[in-house]
This record gives C-alpha cells, sequence and structure tokens, in this order.
C-alpha cells in the first residue's frame, strides 16, 4: 500500500512518538469500558468508519510479565506511551492481557488509512525496551508485535463483540505474513460475496487438480549439501494473478476444505520426493500442518498410505506444527503425534520462540527439529539480544536432541553467524526462494555439481527476493 504525505498527515496515528514523560491514562480504558464505546458508536451510527485492531505483543519477557515481576512495570508504561502518542484525543485503547492490547480508532474515512494506522503502530511497538531492574541491572524486553484490525464502513457499523472477533481472526492469520499485519472488512455483504467467490474458486481448484506445490531448499550448514525442502502452496487464480498462501490456508481452514488440501500437498510432495529420488536428487520433504489437521483423526493412516503409494522412506517426510497448534489440546496433540510417529516420519515444532515456548514441549513430545522464527535470525548481525535467543535455542534444541533449523537466512553473513552459533540447518534467499518442481531439481543439479559454498544459486536467489518483494 502507497500513501502520499498528506494522508500521512492526516492518519490517525502518526509517525513520530513524544520522547520522555509518564504515560497519561486518559485514553486506556478497561476492556469492558471500550467494548461499551464500541457499542455506543454502533447504536449512535457514528458518520464515520470504526476500526478494532488487536495487537498481539509477543513479548520477550511474557513470562515475566504474567508473573508480574517489577521491572515489567516499566515495560508496560512504556508501551502505553508509545501508543498513546499516536491516537487522537477520540481513540482509546485497552490492555486485555500483559501481551495483547486493543485500540479502537473511530471516523477513519477508508480501509487504507486503517492498515497504515496499523503498521505505523507496529513500527513504534518493534523498537526493543530498556527495563531497569532493583538491583540496577538492565534488560532489553523485545516486542514483536502482529496486528489485526477489523474495519467496518461507515454506515454499516458492526456490534463490538463481531468487531472483537474478526480482529482476532486477522490477527491469528496476520501471523502467517511477512509484515504481520491484516485488516479485515466487516461491513458485509460485497466482503462476504467475495469470499464466497474466492471459497468456490479454490474448491474448484482442488478438484482439478490447479494448485501447485513449490519448494523451498533446506541447506546443511556444515556441509552446505540441500538435505531437504520446504513444500509451499501455490496458487495462479485464473486471469486475477497469484493468491496469497496464507489466504488459502485461512479460507480452507474456516470453509472445511483443509482436509483436502492437506492431502493434496502431502501426495504431490510425496510424489515429487519419489520422483526426484529415481533423478539422484535425495532429499527429504517438510510439510506444514494446520491446526485442523491436529484435529483429523484420520490423518496418521493417511500418511501411512501415501508413503507406501510413493514408495518414499518415513524417515523422508518432516510435518512441521506449530506452537500455537499444539498447546490449544495438549493431550491430543501428543496422540497424534505419536500416531505419526509410529510410521516412522519426523516431527518439527515451527516458528519456535514466537509464541509460548515452553520447555514442556520438547519434553513430552516426539520430536525431531525445532525450527527458528524467521524474526530473531534476521538481525543477529545487528541484535545482541537475537543473537543471544538464537543461541539459547540452538543450544536447547541440541539438549533434548533435535536439530535447529534457522529461517530467514538472506546473506553468507547471517549464514556464517549460524554456523558459528552451531545451527544444523538453514533456509532463505541467501539459498533459493520457493520453486517450482522443475526448477528445484535444476537448482539442486546445479549447486551438487559446483563447491557447496558457492553462490550456486545466486540468479534464483535474487530473483526470488525481487519476485517476493512484488
Amino acid at each position: 500500500m502507497k500513501t502520499n504525505s498528506s494522508e500521512l498527515e492526516s492518519a490517525p496515528l502518526g509517525a513520530e512518538t513524544v520522547s520522555g514523560g509518564e504515560a497519561t491514562t486518559q485514553a486506556r480504558l478497561a476492556p469492558q469500558d471500550l467494548l461499551a464505546l464500541a457499542m455506543r458508536q454502533h447504536n449512535a451510527n457514528a458518520p464515520g468508519s470504526t476500526v478494532l485492531l488487536s495487537v498481539a505483543l509477543q513479548r520477550s519477557d511474557r513470562i515475566q510479565a504474567l508473573a508480574q515481576e517489577p521491572h515489567t512495570r516499566q515495560v508496560f508504561t512504556e508501551i502505553s506511551r508509545r501508543v498513546e502518542a499516536m491516537l487522537r484525543s477520540g481513540d482509546r485503547y485497552c490492555f486485555v492481557s500483559p501481551d495483547e492490547i486493543w485500540v479502537l480508532l473511530c471516523n477513519l474515512p477508508n480501509e487504507e488509512l486503517a492498515e497504515l494506522a496499523g503498521r505505523t503502530l507496529r513500527e513504534s511497538l518493534l523498537r526493543p525496551v530498556i527495563a531497569r531492574h532493583d538491583d540496577g541491572e538492565t534488560s532489553r524486553v523485545t516486542l514483536r508485535p502482529v496486528v489485526g484490525g477489523a474495519w467496518s464502513p461507515s454506515g454499516k457499523l458492526a456490534e463490538a463483540l463481531v468487531l472483537v472477533r474478526e480482529a482476532g481472526e486477522a490477527c491469528r492469520r496476520a501471523q502467517r505474513t511477512d509484515d504481520n499485519v491484516m485488516i479485515s472488512r466487516v461491513d458485509s455483504s460485497a466482503a462476504t460475496m467475495r469470499r464466497n467467490m474466492l471459497e468456490a474458486e479454490v474448491r474448484e481448484a482442488l478438484n482439478r487438480n490447479e494448485l501447485d506445490v513449490y519448494f523451498q531448499p533446506q541447506i546443511d550448514v556444515i556441509s552446505g549439501r540441500c538435505v531437504a525442502a520446504e513444500a509451499l502452496v501455490r496458487w495462479i487464480r485464473p486471469g486475477k494473478g497469484p493468491v496469497a498462501a496464507a489466504l488459502i490456508a485461512s479460507l480452507c481452514e474456516e470453509r472445511g476444505m483443509m482436509g483436502q488440501l492437506t492431502q493434496f500437498v502431502l501426495n504431490t510432495s510425496l510424489r515429487h520426493a519419489s520422483l526426484w529420488k529415481s533423478q539422484g536428487i535425495d532429499v527429504s520433504v517438510a510439510i506444514n500442518l494446520s491446526a485442523v489437521t491436529l484435529l483429523d483423526n484420520t490423518f496418521p493412516a493417511m500418511v501411512g498410505q501415501a508413503l507406501e503409494t510413493w514408495n518414499v522412506p518415513a524417515h523422508r517426510l518432516m510435518l512441521e506444527l506449530t506452537e500455537s497448534s499444539i498447546v490449544e489440546n495438549e493431550a491430543h496433540a501428543i496422540d497424534f503425534m505419536t500416531q505419526l510417529r509410529k510410521h516412522g516420519c519426523r516431527l518439527s515444532i515451527d516458528d519456535f520462540g514466537t509464541g509460548y515456548s515452553s520447555f514442556s514441549y520438547l519434553k513430552q513430545f516426539p520430536l525431531s527439529e525445532l525450527k527458528i522464527d524467521q524474526s530473531f535470525v534476521r538481525d543477529i548481525l545487528t541484535e545482541p539480544a537475537d543473537r543471544k535467543i538464537v543461541k539459547a535455542l540452538v543450544d536447547l534444541a541440541h539438549t533434548f536432541g533435535l536439530q535447529a533449523l534457522a529461517e530467514g537466512v538472506e546473506n553468507v553473513a547471517v549464514l556464517n553467524e549460524l554456523a558459528a552459533l552451531g545451527c544444523d540447518r538453514a533456509q532463505g534467499y541467501h539459498f533459493a526462494k520457493a520453486l517450482d518442481p522443475r526448477k528445484f531439481a535444476y537448482w539442486f543439479r546445479r549447486r551438487s555439481g559446483t563447491d557447496a559454498t558457492a553462490e550456486a544459486s545466486h540468479d534464483l536467489s535474487v530473483e526470488g527476493a525481487e519476485a517476493e518483494s512484488r
């Protein structure tokens, strides 16, 4: 989204924050009072549009914040100051929990400004907070905010609880995007119609096997060899261009198509793995599983059948689950993962460190890999705190007998740093973007035919970075 300077000057959230001073509280409400204000806006049929932003802070000191340790009050105060410095006089916010904020913005003229508000707020909160302890020591608290918003157009104000539900769902979807911001339009009829049309097209594309699966290489850090590839869904909507993978996934979860989508990705990935093996390309494939799949008791049997159909050794299949999906029902997750391990496939926790991050998961679950989120990896050369986090996660993985894989590796300097920290595997644009099966095979042969540390994939990497940025 591009915004000109005049729009930015009139936006509800400015680009600069006020420095110094204590946070004021006139804009801060209790959650129930903020909902009551939203309801009054609805009942009054206010002339402007209303936005509710749900901000998941993902604090690095989450445990201390929940325990209400003394220094966390300073962090709380600084977060409040940053939010208040960016609000207009009629805007309000509340803390739902130590790591979640709701922000109510009224009378916004268009959806683009709602998105600008979310992005600007996120940028302000990204800056680390330095807290001083009673003993004089300081600690650096990192915030990794994810912003979801529900935008209700003028004349069609949604009820408060509808805004909360839609903003929360948008926040969950935003976690799957690169920029971690997503605004959902609440109005409805038009938005619902568009989503229904897209559902029909996705369903038809699935039935006709018109979706594609691309593969992003995963590299052994020490040897430089490509040892695996992550499977990622791609779809070019006929006559309308590419559709974001996160949108496809959220739609399939919402409309009951996730089982069909997962089965398609599983069989397509194993089919290519089998073909590659016959061509001398011996790599594992990694597949992301949805929280919905975690509740499908038939899935382990589906995996066993697919492995047999395509004659792929079970240890060549890595199944990735996110932290948030397994904490929702730990007992069921343990049983689900145990069933999968009986088939011989391997299991990974994706985006480790961004959610609940408990040592107990590593002890209880039959895991093979811990995947370190790219938000920690990208700045390990410039942010000492991120380097310490990555080092701690690598050591943690090794303590529990797991391999550590780092995402978001974009240059050789980061790769070398990961090697120094003992990381086992890496993936990112430094090696290649996600490639279609033919290009992946070509890329693999090129890399295998040159020195392992050479930039054999340079042209594809640059092409990928430019394509993804578009």
